[in-house]
């Protein structure tokens, strides 16, 4: 199940509320407006959760607590690109989007993949060049256009029509 909502921080119609495990009525919430979101795991106070303190440090700064639980700011990791907050050099949380490049094959070496010996990354996110946004929304948009662009065409074959007077 999903209902739309109005998002407790941003107080924006864009808080997307979805049962994520039915049995344990577990549910996350996500803004599609303001980038935060919080999941059941995040329940109580920055002080008292569990799961608040396994956050690194600078997730811990973003994050804020509302309505019983704390919310931290999205990560979305894309097979061509990911969504990522970050602070620019004022320390004011902005958006950054990623696109997902290859690694030319002489530098390879240098992006080793743990615990496998000899084995290298041929991809990373360029985040040295990423499309920087104020707002989360705005990325947002900017993903959804670079998704189209890497979606496989449809293999469905439809029938040709003809038009009847």
């Amino acid at each position: 199940m999903q209902i739309i909502s109005n998002c407790p921080l941003c107080e924006e119609h864009s808080l997307h509320v979805t049962d994520t495990n039915e049995q344990n009525n577990l549910k996350l919430m996500q803004c599609i407006h303001c980038g935060y979101v919080s999941t059941d795991k995040f329940l109580g106070t920055k002080e008292d959760n569990e799961e608040y303190q396994k956050l690194t440090d600078e997730m811990k700064e973003w994050a804020v607590e509302n309505d019983g639980r704390i919310w931290t700011p999205s990560m979305i990791t894309l097979p061509m690109g990911m969504l990522y907050p970050f602070n620019d050099e004022d320390k004011n949380m902005k958006w950054g989007y990623a696109k997902m490049i290859d690694i030319p094959k002489e530098e390879q070496k240098n992006y080793p993949v743990p615990n496998q010996e000899g084995v290298f990354y041929k991809k990373t996110y360029d985040v040295d060049n990423a499309k920087i946004y104020d707002i989360f929304f705005d990325a947002m948009l900017y993903v959804n256009e670079e998704s189209k662009k890497h979606q496989e065409p449809s293999k469905i074959k439809l029938p040709k029509l003809k038009k009847v007077k």
